[in-house]
């Protein structure tokens, strides 16, 4: 027999890599809800259910209902961002969110001052803040984030921390088992400063693994793709999810392409526009942070589709997603 999960006591922080448009938003949306101002739209753990047994025994149940989860209201924030400016002024200029959506709860968002961020320039060039931990080696970033890590958990009485990254792709960084192969490896290239192999990316999930913290990707990046990261995970038992949070393009090619396939109807192409793109927008405005976000759509309608099985209706046109300049 499995053994039962541990109850979700007490109180969990999310501490969020980016405090731009996708963050203030989950902020803002989550404190709204707290207050009962708003409803948790779009929120599959409050809202989908799920099935559990069959026939007779057949039911429906909310996430909740089936694993331990964390209520709303026992979620703590903290960030860390390359700006300076706090989760209040931070949704204002972002303006996916009205204004009457962010006051009700102005004073929970100005307390959310980000911390310094681990941030090289080579990986987004468009990022001009200087809210940064400076020019330090990649195995000083992970120390003073796990630093941060132990300092929010002792300050804020949570009992338990996820790291979450809704920060910016970073310029694309190609698996190389070399330096990707093993932890040995990865710690090794960290300490040689390794800049090329090694994106601040990496250092973050690898601080919050070794600080018992579960890590989520919400980019593109090949932040926790190789081995090294797999050992570590392993090691420390603890969970790494996550490659791009696909909410935007991606979510309605997935959800649309099975339709064009199911009616064998012809695609030339696939184009689409950054419209609210943000600061997300801007960074993929650069080549090579806007190959990170490429590699890792260029399967979605090719893996949906399958020109070769249709060379007809999908033929080598049918890349278009190239074009997909979402943020």
């Amino acid at each position: 027999m499995a053994a039962k999960a541990k109850e979700a006591n007490g109180k969990l922080g999310v501490m969020v890599v980016g405090l731009g448009a996708v963050a203030t938003t989950f902020i803002t949306g989550v404190m709204m809800t707290r207050k009962g101002l708003g409803k948790p739209v779009g929120s599959m753990t409050q809202y989908d259910k799920i099935r559990v047994g069959r026939g007779e025994n057949k039911k429906y149940l909310h996430y909740k209902d089936i694993v331990p989860l964390a209520n709303l209201d026992d979620l703590v924030f903290a960030a860390w961002d390359v700006y300076p400016a706090n989760a209040y002024e931070s949704a204002i200029n972002a303006e996916v969110l009205k204004e009457k959506d962010i006051e009700p709860v102005a004073d929970e968002l100005k307390a959310i001052k980000p911390m310094k961020a681990a941030f090289d320039k080579n990986y987004a060039k468009r990022l001009e803040g200087n809210n940064t931990m400076g020019d330090i080696t990649r195995w000083e970033m992970v120390e003073r984030l796990r630093e941060d890590i132990r300092n929010f958990k002792k300050e804020s009485g949570v009992d338990r921390v996820v790291v979450l990254w809704a920060a910016s792709t970073e310029v694309y960084v190609p698996v190389d088992m070399k330096y990707h192969g093993t932890e040995k490896a990865m710690v090794e290239a960290m300490k040689a400063d390794d800049k090329e192999h090694i994106a601040p990316s990496m250092c973050y999930a690898y601080a919050a693994l070794l600080e018992g913290c579960p890590f989520i990707m919400g980019a593109p990046n090949t932040t926790v793709d190789f081995p090294a990261m797999w050992e570590v995970a392993e090691r420390t038992k603890m969970p790494i999810a996550g490659k791009d949070f696909k909410t935007g393009q991606t979510l309605v090619k997935s959800g649309f392409a099975p339709i064009i396939g199911t009616r064998c109807l012809g695609l030339n192409g696939w184009f689409s526009t950054n419209i609210l793109g943000n600061r997300d927008g801007l960074v993929l405005d650069e080549p090579a942070n806007f190959r990170t976000k490429e590699v890792s759509k260029l399967s979605t309608l090719e893996s949906i589709l399958v020109p070769e099985d249709q060379p007809d209706l999908y033929g080598v046109n049918c890349g278009g997603e190239g074009n997909d300049h979402n943020g």
